[in-house]
């Protein structure tokens, strides 16, 4: 919460008691005036936002007693109770709100190069798959977050509207909800020019029905120390897309439907039946092999990673991102991604020879992995899973085969699925933001290091050795092989 709506929370909870007190001593004009300006500074300095309406409920009530030197708590016991459920009631509300979904401030990037970024649309020649309408060809906006030379430029906003638009469908609440994030501000310039030099790229694919930007607090701090970052937004199958013309393309329900079938949901039923059963890793093996070679979420990985190597054609043709060619090096590209998009991630990666190492960040890599020997670098950074029948560790399986390179496998302790993401940011009740016990700030500043010394390490080709971060950061569990 921010500081006058602190003062404001203390003065609405504490007041109306002190003045139902005996014999209390305030100076009306003065109280009045003081509450006044404060509101105003309130509104003026820090905004309006919905979270605070029972503490304007009650400053207005408040101030109507003080004006007509009444006692909140006035009349025989019975009103005095019900006064009393409703003052608690409000007072509830009045703090819970504004803590649960603050106007909260995203980590400063620590990284030498302030941070630009310019959204792009690529159109491409490849048929759209997931609408029926015959010749629909995919389109693509992608994010380009970028190391920036600033002059006057203006920090942009958080989240776009097609990315609230698409998370107040999800949740079925009014876009209204997310007013509020007009109040957040980023680290992030609108379209300034590229800072001077080359740099890596490195190509980011965002979870399923997820934000595609939503990962401001790693990403704003990956790009301050060097890195161009390819941010797409995988149409239909993010909350939502914003288009030029102010073009909204949201998550497609009729087409999860169309892949979500009685086949899959069996084959799921009974992987997991088969599992309960198993005594060990081969009888494991056995239960789940078919289910993640042919669930759905691998279909999705294939058709993200071809996203993925759809944009790296572009940026060797140089037209679709002309504003930074001369500022990029195509032999430097890596790829990651978080939930599906670490499956896509590890798809393109064996399937894009363009593509030198890559990052998979809380994923299953569901598809052709499993029948995979990996060749280039590659890591897995995941959340502090309790797995069990209902959430098997399917990646052990997947990569059962080894790997002919250097492959990392690590773990941040007490940290949940959306650790990764700027959810635990933004709404702070666990149960709702799947986040685990760990400071937000801290997963994140883990998971950007990881980040950025593995594709320091074979992006860059420096002297790095990322198994020391675990004893500069005891949240990391990190294991080596090859």
């Amino acid at each position: 919460m921010r500081i006058i709506e602190i003062i404001l929370l203390l003065i609405v909870t504490v007041f109306p008691i002190y003045i139902s007190t005996k014999n209390y001593s305030l100076n009306k004009k003065s109280a009045l005036v003081f509450i006044g300006i404060l509101f105003l500074i309130h509104l003026i300095f820090e905004g309006f936002r919905w979270q605070m309406i029972p503490s304007y409920l009650l400053i207005l009530i408040l101030t109507w007693c003080i004006f007509k030197a009444h006692s909140f708590f006035k009349g025989g016991l019975f009103r005095k109770i019900i006064t009393g459920i409703g003052f608690a009631i409000l007072i509830i509300f009045a703090w819970v709100l504004p803590y649960i979904l603050p106007v909260f401030d995203l980590p400063t990037p620590s990284g030498k190069y302030k941070v630009g970024a310019q959204d792009v649309h690529l159109i491409t020649d490849q048929e759209e798959t997931i609408t029926p309408e015959a010749g629909d060809k995919r389109e693509l906006m992608v994010k380009v977050w970028y190391p920036a030379k600033i002059n006057n430029e203006e920090k942009e906003v958080y989240l776009n509207e097609a990315e609230r638009v698409g998370f107040a469908s999800k949740y079925g609440v009014p876009n209204s909800v997310f007013n509020y994030l007009d109040y957040i501000e980023t680290h992030t310039f609108i379209k300034p020019d590229v800072a001077k030099g080359k740099f890596p790229i490195l190509i980011f694919s965002h979870g399923h029905q997820s934000n595609a930007t939503g990962y401001y607090a790693i990403l704003e701090e990956i790009v301050s120390h060097g890195y161009i970052v390819l941010n797409i937004n995988h149409t239909y199958e993010s909350v939502g897309s914003l288009f030029p013309e102010g073009e909204i393309k949201l998550y497609s329900k009729e087409f999860e439907k169309v892949q979500m079938t009685e086949e899959m949901a069996a084959m799921t039923w009974s992987a997991t039946q088969e599992l309960e059963k198993a005594k060990t890793n081969e009888e494991e093996y056995a239960a789940v092999k078919d289910l993640i070679r042919d669930y759905v979420a691998g279909d999705i990985g294939l058709r993200w990673s071809n996203d993925i190597s759809m944009v790296i054609d572009a940026l060797e043709r140089g037209d679709t991102f002309s504003f930074f060619a001369k500022h990029i090096n195509t032999s430097k590209i890596g790829v990651f991604g978080h939930s599906q998009g670490a499956t896509a991630a590890g798809q393109a990666l064996l399937n894009d020879k363009r593509i030198k190492a890559g990052i998979s960040i809380d994923g299953i890599l569901w598809g052709a992995m499993i029948d995979t020997t990996l060749t280039k670098p590659f890591a897995i950074l995941s959340a502090d899973w309790d797995y069990s029948a209902y959430q098997p560790d399917l990646n052990k399986h997947i990569f059962r085969n080894g790997t002919a390179n250097d492959f990392y496998q690590g773990k941040i302790l007490k940290a949940g699925h959306s650790n990764f993401m700027d959810i635990p940011y933004k709404i702070r009740i666990p149960v709702i933001n799947e986040a685990g016990s760990i400071k937000p700030e801290k997963a994140s500043k883990i998971t950007s290091v990881v980040v950025l010394q593995f594709f320091d390490k074979y992006l860059m080709d420096k002297n790095v050795d990322l198994m020391t971060l675990k004893k500069e950061y005891s949240e990391l569990e990190l294991i080596k092989e090859n």
